[in-house]
């Protein structure tokens, strides 16, 4: 299993529009320190999940069928708003994500290609051969974290969290994952 992180700055992401701080200032004159949005991809075998959508070329970095499935961790801009480029395709691309009912703007009224799947904490699904958990997180709106598992590899994804609840700590200390991404 193979994480790569595509973004990973906050919604204002790096540089800042308006900050003069050395950091802002650097990514201005160097790409190597500009963060985007959240998004990731994991690939494990012949699966591929985005996690999260918050950078904008979505469609151009994976065209039609490059994609086994989309995890939203939760209907933030910044972590949707690749998925708006996406709506005009077509075919069918399967979206997992937290039951939400206000969703991102006109997402759920107009996906075009894009299935929502709203997912139940705790109640593990799979696509392909790769097991997925979703576990509750906080947040100001409903969000997911995604325990992934391939082949024996277990990674924890657990984006914009001010902490855990205590029945997703007792579940991330039974499952023992390997690698854990915690924002």
């Amino acid at each position: 299993m193979r994480l790569t992180f595509l973004g990973t700055g906050a919604a204002g992401g790096v540089p800042l529009w308006g900050c003069g701080c050395a950091v802002c200032s650097r990514a201005r004159i160097d790409v190597s320190v500009v963060r985007r949005p959240n998004c990731a991809v994991i690939e494990a075998g012949e699966v591929r999940l985005l996690l999260d959508a918050g950078v904008m070329n979505v469609a151009e970095q994976f065209p039609m069928g490059a994609l086994s499935a989309i995890l939203v961790t939760h209907f933030h801009v910044d972590h949707v708003q690749g998925l708006f480029h996406l709506r005009w395709g077509e075919g069918e691309l399967d979206v997992y994500a937290p039951h939400d009912a206000e969703g991102c703007a006109d997402l759920y009224k107009y996906p075009g290609p894009l299935k929502f799947k709203h997912l139940s904490k705790f109640d593990a699904f799979w696509v392909g051969d790769v097991r997925i958990t979703p576990v509750p997180l906080v947040h100001s709106k409903p969000t997911l974290g995604y325990c992934i598992e391939h082949d024996g590899a277990r990674l924890a994804y657990l984006s914009d969290c001010r902490e855990l609840p205590p029945a997703t700590a007792t579940f991330l200390q039974e499952w023992k994952p390997h690698t854990i991404c915690l924002d």
